[in-house]
């Protein structure tokens, strides 16, 4: 399990402990564990696996420095250029639909 899958797991967890509280007496169980589970979220974002590519854009190879960035595997410049290139490759053009209609009328 890489840093991101743990800090995945344990935001999950958190999620999880913060659906028990019930402002009552026993809260406190619940609220340490959210307590130590967000320390450890913190310490795996500041310190990740040394062996971790993960952490680098998948696009030009440069370190990630946000969370968010980190997640979708793009900074943010390169997430654009990415998108671009995905929906310029989804487009059909008018002359590309001509070509298909001549051939499949036998033109």
């Amino acid at each position: 399990m890489n840093s991101i899958k743990a800090i995945t797991q344990l935001e999950e967890l958190k999620r999880d402990r913060l659906s028990f509280i019930q402002n009552d007496d026993s809260d406190e169980i619940y609220l340490n564990d959210i307590k130590a589970i967000t320390l450890a979220i913190k310490a795996l974002k500041k310190c990740p696996d040394v062996k971790d590519t993960s952490f680098n854009c998948r696009m030009c190879g440069k370190e990630l420095k946000t969370w968010k960035s980190i997640q979708r595997g793009f900074g943010p410049i390169c997430e654009k250029k990415y998108l671009n290139d995905v929906y310029k490759n989804r487009q059909i053009t008018m002359d590309t639909m001509i070509r298909k209609e001549k051939l499949h009328n036998g033109k």
